[in-house]
């Protein structure tokens, strides 16, 4: 087993170089410095032996006489500064040298100058100051070093964050691009939408086709969660409901369609909530088949009333083709001045203050919509739900799709 003291780091013995060229000197301040503290000491009465040394090995804190044979104090010290430009120093010089002292404070950054003959209890003090000085700056030139560090790496987060945010807004672009603008012009019917998305980009997709000459296709999804992975799932949708223009099948059959290519190609984590509505724009007659969007809503103009479309179904992607089975296919008809709503669960699942559901009132506050246009009545259950909102509701994505039969 180790000695526990030897586990701990051993403090820093501060070196301590002295060059002067009178031994006496040399020896009676190591031989005071190696009493009365720790430090280790070096001491030289050569300035070039000095700078030797120094070549090879750092010091913590230089101690140099002014009045040398060979090289000045000034001169030794602007070499010493050649090597080590933070080296803290103390020169000893005489009373006359004063001047020159102070030339060495202003040209080669000395710490501090002490008079022969010195007071040892004020060397002493000095000396510590003098330690405790460069240990400051060398701990703030650490921090600078770490705060630079810091700095650094946010600004290579920030360039990386700001090139993330450029391509996650051309994903918004492009998948934006992807749903319908404008609808089918198929009189008597009138088309609105509203899309939110949690992120930069989501997960719920909606689009409306004409799928012959009087049938019109409404096609409703939310991937599981959202972002990019969601959204990546959303052109795959559009590219498959595109392919079903101009074809004569149930919403069911669609929707079969739709659960064996997700089943193929999606991770099991993902699933998609998916409704599809044929409306024969003639008569108003709509046939729906959902599978796991929320209940759809007619609002009814004549009774100024919502009736829900009680349509349930299987989730895509969750089975294979031979045991997916599409919901029940629910058929009712849209008089004129009605309008349907269809939407996503970041509408409905919007929790107030008290943990309620917006779902719960939902019926009540389209109940409460008069006749009006269908982008009004959209923009109206979009207020209410963010009326409805805790302050704190974590948004999911939210679509919201009205077709409006108008009168002839």
């Amino acid at each position: 087993m180790n000695n526990g003291s030897n586990s701990l780091e051993q403090k820093h013995r501060p070196l301590i170089m002295i060059v002067d060229d009178d031994e006496l000197v040399t020896t009676t301040l190591a031989s005071y410095l190696g009493l009365e503290t720790d430090f280790d000491v070096v001491a030289y009465q050569s300035p070039a032996d000095a700078l030797g040394y120094l070549e090879n090995k750092p010091v913590d804190l230089l101690i140099t006489d002014f009045l040398m044979p060979d090289m000045d104090g000034l001169e030794f010290l602007s070499e010493v500064q050649k090597l080590y430009p933070n080296l803290t120093s103390i020169l000893l010089t005489g009373y006359a040298d004063k001047e020159n002292a102070i030339k060495a404070i202003n040209e080669v950054s000395l710490f501090q100058y002490v008079e022969k003959p010195w007071d040892n209890d004020h060397l002493m003090m000095v000396i510590r100051n003098a330690l405790n000085s460069k240990e400051l700056r060398e701990g703030l030139a650490s921090k600078v070093r770490e705060l630079d560090a810091v700095l650094l790496e946010r600004s290579r987060l920030f360039e990386a964050n700001e090139a993330m945010r450029d391509e996650l807004n051309l994903a918004r672009s492009v998948q934006q691009s992807m749903l319908p603008q404008t609808f089918p012009n198929s009189c008597p019917v009138s088309v609105a939408t509203r899309y939110q998305p949690a992120l930069e980009v989501g997960g719920d997709f909606y689009d409306v086709v004409s799928l012959s000459e009087h049938k019109l296709g409404v096609f409703v999804a939310d991937v599981t969660g959202h972002g990019i992975q969601a959204a990546l799932i959303t052109v795959l949708l559009k590219s498959a409901f595109l392919e079903l223009k101009g074809q004569e099948e149930s919403p069911g059959a669609i929707l079969a369609r739709l659960n064996t290519l997700l089943y193929q190609i999606l991770p099991k984590t993902l699933y998609v909530a998916g409704l599809i509505m044929i409306m024969d724009t003639r008569t108003g007659e709509c046939r729906l088949v959902n599978a796991g969007i929320p209940h759809p809503f007619v609002l009814r103009a004549g009774k100024q009333t919502a009736e829900r479309i009680p349509a349930n179904g299987l989730l895509l992607g969750v089975a294979a083709a031979g045991v997916y089975k599409a919901g029940k296919e629910i058929e009712f008809r849209m008089e004129p001045g009605d309008t349907l709503l269809l939407y996503t669960d970041g509408l409905s699942e919007v929790h107030n203050e008290a943990d309620e559901l917006f779902e719960d009132c939902l019926l009540k506050t389209l109940s409460g919509i008069p006749p009006r246009p269908v982008t009004a009545a959209l923009d109206t259950i979009i207020a209410a739900a963010e009326n409805f909102a805790r302050k704190n509701h974590a948004w999911d994505d939210v679509t919201a799709v009205g077709i409006g039969f108008c009168h002839n």
